[in-house]
């Protein structure tokens, strides 16, 4: 007979009596979560033949590409809007780029008539855009802005080659690059040095490559890789790549791959490879243009990548100097810093090892040239950036709580924004931009609330942290871009002295120009004979041997005395005012 006093455990339990009006509220509640699709998945009911949809893998990557496409297209449609090319670099480029067009030489860059030292693989992309599209200004200076959107793939497949099976690592360092305002306002500089920054890319791509596959086959892509890069840049590439490739035995040590004696026998055949790719342009060219005036290409290809608007005659510690500027404002937040400082014990991997070597020996390389300016730093930026990149979304490094405070940017900002707000006060620094003196303390004022309100803003995944820094630095640059272009491009306007001095062209009129010339109507007039380029001393004797010429001289340069008349064109220009002089309103002893 079955104990009465023990519990059958078959039976259900009674149930528990529930308030009406909290049953209610319970089905409200459970309503509203499935209405607004927060209820977690379940299984399908048995028998049903709907599966739950999966979403497809590559989407995530598809969304990081357009989302950096968007980006970089809004500072290029902010450059696009509000400026033209400005003098003296961007213009003098764009007037070799015309000039070759003109002549229809594609071997032998020249600037107003005279040979110039330059590589000629930028042009050519240059003269393909026209070709198609029509001589428009717009595409030469989309031809940076595209070398940039290839830097960025290019890095993250480098990332892939250094650290394997981390895909969100290569997902988002195209966000990391487009971050930094160094990348994003060379992108929209018309200059050589996008495309230099893609073919050394393309080479290490190529060195990494035949690295992590250990596949001979690879020297072949690697030799066309370095051929290209000679074409772009000149033997400069050699410089930004040699040394990390014949260094490979010290950063590729826990790889097993064949031995090196075979990787140097590729690197070889590369280099031979790539000297006969060099030699196919460079020997008709020389012949064509001469020895002495494009030998520089090879001995001295860093004095054609020098800038006329910076100082190249820097301290050798100088490019040490820039390290912070070219990183930031990544150089500014202190995760990176804080999880470099965790793993300083642990012993340097292939990928770490890679990048220290490839930027140390670049930087050190560069620092006893004799042109020492931002921009040749560019091409080796993106060694800095793959740590950076690394250290905040590698997996493995999530040991380290990046939702601390202290590892957010808040106290940086607040620093920064302190020392901006006092700097109007204090003495200036040498070697500091002089820029910093002339902001309002405002601007340290305004950081400082940034940094504030980031504090008391909940810290969201470092995903979401890298996306919300590049949308930020991209719409700092857009609106600075903006800014800048409407406030001096009004002084910079070419359209109509340069349609003069066509027309005068077109006459028959000889056009001279008085003091240094940097190729501001070349393409801006469509000219299709260059400028007879006079000191002011040389004046007097060029206007008595041709009474119908055209002089254009700049005030600071050359300021004639009027014998009647009135200039044919006078407006300001930079600091200066510009001038269009016929010989005939002129004095002949001028």
């Amino acid at each position: 007979m079955p104990d009465k006093r023990r519990p059958d455990r078959h039976a259900k339990p009674p149930a528990p009596k529930t308030d009406p009006m909290l049953r209610n509220l319970k089905g409200f509640v459970v309503e509203e979560i499935e209405a607004t699709g927060l209820a977690s998945p379940v299984a399908p009911p048995s028998g049903s033949h709907h599966t739950p949809r999966s979403r497809w893998r590559g989407w995530p990557t598809v969304r990081a590409v357009f989302v950096t496409l968007g980006l970089v297209a809004i500072i290029a449609s902010a450059a696009l809007v509000t400026r033209g090319l400005w003098p003296s670099d961007e213009t003098r480029l764009l007037a070799v780029a015309w000039e070759m067009w003109t002549r229809a030489d594609w071997l032998v860059p020249r600037f107003n008539g005279v040979v110039e030292p330059l590589a000629p693989l930028f042009f050519w992309v240059v003269h393909l855009g026209w070709r198609v599209l029509g001589e428009v200004e717009w595409w030469p200076r989309l031809v940076p802005v595209l070398f940039t959107l290839g830097s960025m793939l290019l890095t993250a497949r480098i990332a892939v080659l250094l650290w394997p099976g981390q895909p969100v690592l290569a997902r988002h360092l195209p966000l990391v690059l487009v971050g930094s305002f160094s990348v994003a306002l060379s992108a929209v500089l018309f200059s050589l040095h996008s495309a230099v920054a893609f073919f050394t890319l393309l080479v290490v791509h190529a060195l990494l490559w035949r690295w992590r596959t250990r596949d001979h086959r690879v020297w072949l892509w690697m030799g066309i890789a370095f051929g290209l890069g000679l074409l772009a840049s000149g033997s400069v590439i050699l410089l930004y790549v040699l040394p990390v490739a014949l260094l490979a035995p010290m950063w590729g040590h826990r790889q097993p791959t064949v031995p090196w004696k075979y990787w140097y026998a590729d690197l070889f055949k590369a280099l031979v490879l790539a000297g006969v790719i060099f030699a196919l342009w460079a020997l008709p060219a020389i012949g064509r243009g001469g020895l002495t005036a494009l030998l520089p290409v090879v001995t001295a290809p860093w004095t054609g990548l020098a800038l006329d608007l910076l100082p190249a005659d820097r301290p050798w510690w100088w490019l040490l100097f820039l390290l912070p500027w070219l990183a930031f404002p990544w150089s500014l937040w202190p995760l990176p810093w804080l999880r470099l400082w965790h793993i300083r014990r642990k012993p340097i991997g292939n990928g770490l090892g890679f990048c220290l070597l490839w930027a140390t020996t670049v930087i050190a390389i560069f620092s006893f040239l004799p042109v020492r300016q931002p921009q040749m730093l560019l091409p080796v930026a993106p060694a800095f950036f793959l740590v950076v990149g690394w250290l905040l979304l590698d997996d493995r490094h999530e040991d380290h709580d990046h939702s601390r405070l202290a590892s957010a940017i808040t106290f940086p900002l607040l620093l920064l924004g302190g020392a901006l707000a006092i700097l109007p006060g204090v003495p200036r620094i040498p070697y500091l931009p002089e820029f910093l003196w002339s902001l309002s303390p405002f601007v340290g004022v305004t950081l400082i609330l940034v940094g504030v309100a980031i504090g008391w803003m909940p810290i969201p995944a470092l995903t979401t942290r890298v996306l919300n820094m590049a949308v930020t630095v991209t719409v700092l640059t857009a609106l600075g871009l903006l800014a800048l272009g409407w406030q001096l491009q009004p002084h910079y306007e070419l359209a109509k002295p340069a349609r003069l001095i066509a027309q005068a062209q077109e006459q028959g009129q000889l056009v001279a120009h008085v003091g240094q010339y940097s190729g501001e109507y070349h393409f801006a007039g469509r000219l299709r004979a260059p400028l007879e380029l006079l000191t002011p001393q040389q004046v007097a004797a060029w206007s008595a041997a041709n009474p119908r010429g055209l002089l254009v001289s700049h005030d600071s340069a050359w300021s004639p005395r009027v014998k009647d008349g009135a200039p044919l064109l006078e407006q300001p220009f930079g600091e200066e005012t510009l001038r269009l002089w016929p010989v005939a309103a002129l004095t002949v002893s001028d």
